[in-house]
Order: C-alpha cells, then sequence, then structure tokens
C-alpha cells in the first residue's frame, strides 16, 4: 500500500522530540572567586559601581582568615533574615556558583549511563537544553538502547522522519511512537483492504506474518492472501473435513482438520509436503515451536511431530477427554482438555509432570510464558499456575462465562469472555485492573483479544472491533463495524501487528458475506 508524507504537527507536539540542534548556547557556570582577585577587578563588574564604603568592607573581608570571612557572611545573612528581598538577592546570586552541567562536565560513557535511565520524552527534552546535550541525547547507542528496552526494531525502509532525523534509532522510535498516535486518533481510519473468499463458510483459524494473510475455514480449505496485492496467492486444498485451526513459519504452514490429519504446506508453491497421520478424532489445536508442532485433538491425545521431516515424535496419553488448547515453549508442553484438567508434559521423556486440577467443567484457552501457566474454562473461572511447582497460584474471579480467548504480557493477562466483557489483570497480585464495560463494551460475547503497543484490542459477536487503553481500561473508538453489526454480524477472529489489523468476519445468518479485513495504520513508511 502506498502513502505520502502527512501533516505531522500535532504528532510531534505530542511527542516532544526535538528534531534539529537546540539554537542555545552553553553558558559555563560563573567560577568562584580566588583569594587573589582584586578590589579592581571587582569593581569593575558590569553591574552599577560600588561605593567607597562597599569598596573598603571588601577590602576588610578579603583581608580575614577563611574562618572570620564564614563568620562574617554568617553574621550578614542573619542581619539580612528579615528583609525578604536581600535575601532573594543573595540567593540568586550565590545559585549558579552551584550549578554544574554533569552531562557535560561527565564523561561521555558516564552521562550516556545515567540518560538510559530516562525516558524517551525525557531525553528528547533534555536535548533541547544546548548544544552540548543535543550531541549527547542523539546518541545512536542511547536510542538503541531505549527502543530494545521498549522492543521497537529498527526500521529499514524510507520514513516521513528521514529528513529531520539522523539518527535511525531514534527515527524508529519517532516511527513507532506516529503508528501508537494513528491507532488512537488517526482520522479517518485507514481504508480497509477486503479480501472476500469462503463463501459463506464460517473462518475458523488466521495467521499473519505482515506479508501474507493465511485464512483456515471449515470449507476444507486455507488462503493464502498478499497484502502487497490485495490477491488471493494460493487456495490449499487437501483436507477433507473442516480445518479448524493452523499455524505458520517463514516458509511453511501447518493445519489440523476434522479430517482427523494434520498437513504442512509450502507457503510459497502451496504445495502439500506432509500430511501427518495418527490422530483418530479431529484435530482441535496445534502450537509451533522452530520446526516442532505440537497437535491437540478429541481423541484426547497430544502428539509431537517434526514439520520438516513429517515424522511423529512422541504421543502424550493421559486425558480422558478431547483436548481443547495447547502450548510449547521447547521445553514443557501444557495442554488443557474437556476432562476440566490441565497436564504439563516433558515431551522428550511422553511423561506428564503436572496434572493441574481445580476447574469444575471444560478448559478452553491456555497462555504459558514458560514460568506462568494461565487457564480459562466454562466454569468462569481464570486459573493462574506455577509450571515448575505445579500449583494454583491464583483463582480470577469475575467474568460470567466462558473465557473465548486471553494473551498475556509479562504480568499483565487480558482476557475476553462470552459475558461481553473484557478484563485486565495482574497476575502476580492475582487483581483485577479493569473491566473494559460500560456504555461502550461488547453487545455479545468477546471473541477474541489482542494487546498491541499500549492498547487492547477485542473482537465480539456483535460484529465490531473495539480499541481500549491497556493502562486505564479506557474505550477509545470501534476499529471495524460490520454493516450487520447488532443483526447477526460477526468477527470471529483478530490478529494484529504493531503496524496493522486483521479481521475474520462473516455472520451467521447470511446478512453479512464472508470476509478478512485489514487496516494498516503504517503512515510512517515511504513506498514508491
Amino acid at each position: 500500500m502506498m502513502y505520502h508524507r502527512i501533516g505531522c504537527n500535532n504528532f510531534r507536539e505530542q511527542l516532544d522530540l526535538e528534531l534539529v540542534p537546540s539554537p542555545a548556547i552553553t553558558t559555563p557556570s560563573p567560577s568562584l572567586p580566588s583569594s587573589s582577585n582584586t578590589i579592581d577587578s571587582l569593581s569593575s563588574s558590569p553591574s552599577t559601581p560600588l561605593s567607597a564604603d562597599v569598596l573598603n568592607w571588601l577590602s576588610i573581608f578579603l583581608a580575614m582568615s577563611n574562618d572570620d570571612r564564614s563568620r562574617a557572611t554568617e553574621a550578614l545573612i542573619r542581619t539580612c533574615s528579615t528583609n525578604t528581598l536581600q535575601l532573594n538577592h543573595i540567593k540568586n546570586q550565590i545559585e549558579p556558583y552551584f550549578q554544574r552541567d554533569f552531562i557535560r562536565d561527565l564523561p561521555r560513557e558516564l552521562a550516556l549511563h545515567i540518560l538510559k535511565y530516562l525516558p524517551a520524552n525525557d531525553v528528547a527534552r533534555a536535548s533541547r537544553t544546548c548544544r552540548s546535550w543535543y550531541a549527547t541525547c542523539n546518541d545512536i547507542l542511547l536510542w538503541k538502547r531505549i527502543c530494545h528496552r521498549k522492543k521497537i526494531p529498527l526500521k529499514q525502509l524510507s520514513t516521513i522522519f528521514d529528513d529531520t532525523i539522523d539518527n535511525p534509532w531514534k527515527r524508529s522510535y519517532a516511527c513507532h511512537k506516529h503508528l501508537e498516535y494513528i491507532w488512537q486518533h488517526g482520522q479517518p481510519l485507514p481504508e480497509p483492504l477486503v479480501l472476500r473468499g469462503h463463501e459463506d463458510f464460517v473462518i475458523t483459524c488466521l495467521q499473519f506474518d505482515g506479508k501474507r494473510i493465511v485464512s483456515g475455514s471449515d470449507d476444507n480449505s486455507l488462503k493464502i492472501w498478499s497484502i502487497a496485492t490485495g490477491k488471493c496467492e494460493q487456495t490449499l486444498i487437501g483436507h477433507n473435513g473442516g480445518v479448524w485451526c493452523s499455524e505458520m513459519t517463514d516458509d511453511l504452514i501447518v493445519s489440523g482438520s476434522t479430517d482427523r490429519t494434520i498437513r504442512v504446506w509450502n507457503i510459497n508453491t502451496g504445495i502439500c509436503q506432509h500430511i501427518l497421520y495418527g490422530h483418530t478424532s479431529t484435530v482441535r489445536c496445534l502450537a509451533l515451536h522452530g520446526d516442532i508442532v505440537v497437535s491437540g485433538s478429541r481423541d484426547a491425545t497430544v502428539r509431537v511431530w517434526n514439520i520438516r521431516t513429517g515424522e511423529r515424535l512422541h504421543m502424550l496419553s493421559g486425558h480422558t477427554a478431547a483436548v481443547r488448547c495447547v502450548c510449547y515453549n521447547g521445553k514443557y508442553v501444557v495442554s488443557g482438555a474437556y476432562d476440566h484438567t490441565i497436564r504439563v508434559w516433558l515431551p522428550d521423556q511422553e511423561r506428564c509432570v503436572h496434572t493441574l486440577e481445580g476447574h469444575t467443567n471444560r478448559v478452553y484457552s491456555l497462555v504459558f510464558d514458560g514460568k506462568h501457566i494461565v487457564s480459562g474454562s466454562l466454569d468462569c473461572m481464570i486459573r493462574v499456575w506455577d509450571v515448575e511447582q505445579g500449583t494454583c497460584i491464583h483463582q480470577l474471579t469475575g467474568h460470567l462465562s466462558l473465557t473465548s480467548g486471553m494473551q498475556l504480557r509479562g504480568n499483565i493477562l487480558v482476557s475476553g469472555n462470552a459475558d461481553s466483557t473484557v478484563k485486565i489483570w495482574n497476575i502476580e497480585s492475582g487483581k483485577c485492573l479493569h473491566t473494559l464495560a460500560g456504555r461502550n463494551k461488547h453487545a455479545s460475547a468477546v471473541t477474541w483479544v489482542q494487546v498491541v503497543m499500549n492498547y487492547v484490542v477485542s473482537s465480539g459477536d456483535d460484529g465490531t472491533v473495539k480499541l481500549w487503553d491497556l493502562n486505564t481500561g479506557d474505550f477509545i473508538r470501534n476499529l471495524v463495524t460490520l454493516e450487520s453489526a447488532g443483526n447477526g454480524g460477526v468477527v470471529w477472529r483478530i490478529k494484529c501487528t504493531d503496524s496493522a489489523l486483521v479481521c475474520a468476519a462473516g455472520s451467521r445468518n447470511s446478512t453479512e458475506d464472508t470476509k478478512v479485513i485489514m487496516l494498516d495504520f503504517d503512515r510512517t513508511t515511504i513506498c514508491s
């Protein structure tokens, strides 16, 4: 998609980035007069000439010992203590002698070490102090550290800030802040790219890598869409039943189906490279880590496969009902099932190390960060578990129905529920920080949630996609409203990057065509 340079004055004021060196010049701090100062040098001050009495007093003062000078100064201040104007004058005269430009005076490495602890906006403000501060605050390594702290990648393409910001990392930060601004304030909203396909079937799974969108459907197929052309590149046909789950790498797509198989497809050619047989019922969920995919099935088993060779590596048996969700981090496989339990496995040993019991109904959703497991169930409860100990740390109560989707960022959990609300939790404390509800809440079940930058994006059975503030829980605006919203239109799935939103939408009553909708918020990149 092609964008041109756009006016950014309001954004730049909010961002508070000084893009050119400040014209200010560093003024050295006054130096204290030494004992060699003469009365003549003091009397030649550009201020009002000193009277003979004052000059005589100064000559006596300069002849005193250091101890006597200190006592005389103390007596002078006490004498002036009843006169505010005189005290203020003394203060104003003394203050500059104690002000040091530590950024200029410190070795550059130490100055940068101090500055790296400041928020980016404070570094930008500091750069306006003077030319020397501008040079230090514009250091490439400093802005690289700021970007790494916020997980902002280096922007490789030409941007609207190229002419005004030389520092590539500072430019990447400016682009990131600009994206935040556009998500929240951009008017009008980006023109949606609408990709129609799958006829009137349901889009059951969605993948997005920034260049391609992959949609899977209960019409037995998957489609690969090009963002650059807005066209369907490939239709992957081969499954004999609906596609219920998918995963994606740079060059492969993995799909699971009601036909009990898993297929591995070449993303560029659309050719099926492997068919993975073994499950005896619907493959309901997949988790990908490197070249290893983990599958969960309604046959109550979890299986581990190599997607490069097509080899089945392990089978994990123990659940007594359908496996609904799986996670894998390279060490542990975590599975949630309709038997109300979560199991933690060491797949290489085909051994269950923990069976997590506590839910009183089916487990539908899981997130796993390597330390914490968070499970959502039809019992309305969300539980937080310690993966090493196998113990329940917190029970998160407040939702009134099934938790359909969750996302974990650090200690912050976002959950979407069929009760039409989204909640934000701190999993360390077990406290609910915000409930995203009120008059702008979804009118029916929340189908999916995503965290992007400082925002929560939620989709609903009501045919809308909403944007919320992650830190305050405040509603910001609707990003998508289907024509049949509130009348059968549904947004089934969403996927977000920092620069784009992708939605899978349709309806339950043929009031809305099945489609993929993309909103591209990146107005910082200049395409030729």
